[in-house]
């Protein structure tokens, strides 16, 4: 008879405040357990974190290095928030592995150097745990940052043949969503899956088909244990639980070491000067400026964002990155899309109809990391007291297409079918903070 415990961790999105006594639970499990392997399924980064942005990730990397991880897989955090250049140096001084079977490396649809596909692992008594890492294969936003995602099954179909032939037990780390690991679940041979990216909290597990799914929520607010009981390499029990953070207890240092990884992350940004303002800058004043930015960004006439976008005022004085990551926290994107005059005027009239329910609508997920949706601000298209629409000063012609620039995460959110469907262009080597830094930049030192 042998005892296997698997611990996991998943999306916690750079909440260091949990991190301590996540940490500390994992290492005393480790020592009491006779077996046990840990890992986790992705958004280990979130960049709202002071450190995490200004190290893009490194430092949560060395946090995880002392936690003994067996393996990870990344989310789409790790994945599409950091730059080609960045997630191929992410993980170089990790002590663990990174497995991930769906995301290639273009041009030519190779294995990343960073990561593999599955790996073995044997306990002390020789019973072999195959484990293999999926991630939510972005067919849109993966290509133009130099991955190749691949169709969950087909990496299945192909791999999981290979991994039985190796292993007395399957783990597959998914960063795919619990809809998607049910769906699994009924199809294919799995023993466990140990789920995130839609942050389901399992306290017990849940199992279809004699496989046990897993999932321990978001923030690092609970940690997963699976128990599986095994005899003669091959289980007879199995088990889930979770074990919410807040009933661990705190220690005296966890406070200064909360503090210092803020601190630590702080300092840095407020070293990357951008500029010195005259004046305080509002939170709905910076809508306007991200509108002109937006246009000079893709040399087009007419922008939209909304005023949720910005969280805090930016102060009178020096403007460092800091005070940027604080009004905007975000991973979102520039994008321009084309319409047509009658989308246009489609869209102002979905707008106006949802402008009050949206001016405080809670907005969570797709990158927001702010409070709520806002007004819709629009720069180069005007609505006049009789309904007519103007673009960039001249009346729309119901079917000439015309350009407007704005942001990715009007095309993720249901509110504007219209956003969603348009031709667009993402540009993801860039995210909103950083494009209001190049135009602060040089707006006030020509101003200077």
């Amino acid at each position: 008879m042998e005892t296997i415990h698997i611990l996991h961790t998943n999306d916690i999105h750079s909440h260091l405040e949990n991190w301590p006594r996540v940490s500390r639970f994992l290492h005393e499990k480790q020592r009491a357990y006779s077996e046990v392997v840990t890992f986790d399924i992705g958004d280990a980064i979130d960049r709202l974190h002071p450190l995490t942005d200004a190290s893009m990730g490194w430092a949560n990397i060395e946090l995880m290095n002392n936690c003994h991880y067996d393996g990870v897989t990344i989310g789409n955090n790790e994945g599409l928030v950091l730059s080609h250049e960045a997630l191929n140096h992410l993980y170089d001084k990790a002590n663990f592995d990174v497995l991930l079977a769906n995301l290639k490396e273009l041009p030519n649809d190779s294995q990343p150097k960073w990561a593999q596909e599955y790996k073995i692992l044997t306990t002390g008594i020789g019973t072999k745990i195959g484990v293999l890492g999926l991630t939510a294969p972005y067919e849109l936003t993966y290509p133009p940052l130099g991955w190749q995602p691949h169709d969950v099954d087909d990496t299945l179909d192909r791999l999981l043949p290979i991994i039985r032939e190796k292993s007395d037990v399957i783990v597959l780390l998914s960063h795919l969503g619990l809809p998607t690991d049910e769906r699994l679940a009924k199809k294919y041979d799995i023993d466990v899956i140990l789920g995130a990216h839609t942050h389901h909290l399992l306290p017990h597990g849940k199992v279809i088909n004699q496989t046990i799914l897993a999932g321990a929520g978001r923030y690092g607010e609970n940690i997963g244990d699976v128990t599986l009981t095994m005899e003669d390499h091959k289980i007879i029990d199995q088990a889930a639980r979770t074990t919410p953070v807040y009933e661990l207890p705190e220690s005296v240092d966890d406070f200064n070491l909360i503090k210092g990884w803020l601190n630590a992350g702080r300092h840095e940004l407020e070293s990357q000067h951008v500029a010195v303002l005259p004046r305080t800058i509002g939170t709905d004043e910076q809508a306007y400026d991200a509108l002109r930015a937006l246009k000079r960004f893709y040399q087009v006439p007419a922008a939209l964002v909304s005023t949720g976008m910005f969280v805090e005022d930016l102060p009178e004085g020096e403007l460092s990155r800091y005070e940027l990551l604080e009004s905007m926290p975000h991973a979102i994107n520039p994008m321009i899309i084309t319409l047509t005059g009658t989308q246009i005027k489609s869209l102002m009239i979905s707008i106006e109809k949802q402008t009050a329910e949206l001016a405080n609508f809670p907005m969570k997920g797709s990158g927001f990391r702010g409070k709520v949706f806002g007004y819709m601000r629009f720069d180069g298209i005007d609505r006049q007291q009789d309904g007519q629409i103007l673009y960039h000063g001249e009346k729309l012609i119901m079917d000439q297409s015309y350009q407007i620039a704005t942001l990715d995460h009007y095309k993720w959110i249901p509110f504007f079918p219209i956003i969603a469907d348009a031709p667009s262009e993402i540009a993801l080597n860039i995210i909103l903070r950083e494009l209001m830094a190049d135009y602060y930049t040089d707006k006030y030192n020509k101003d200077n």
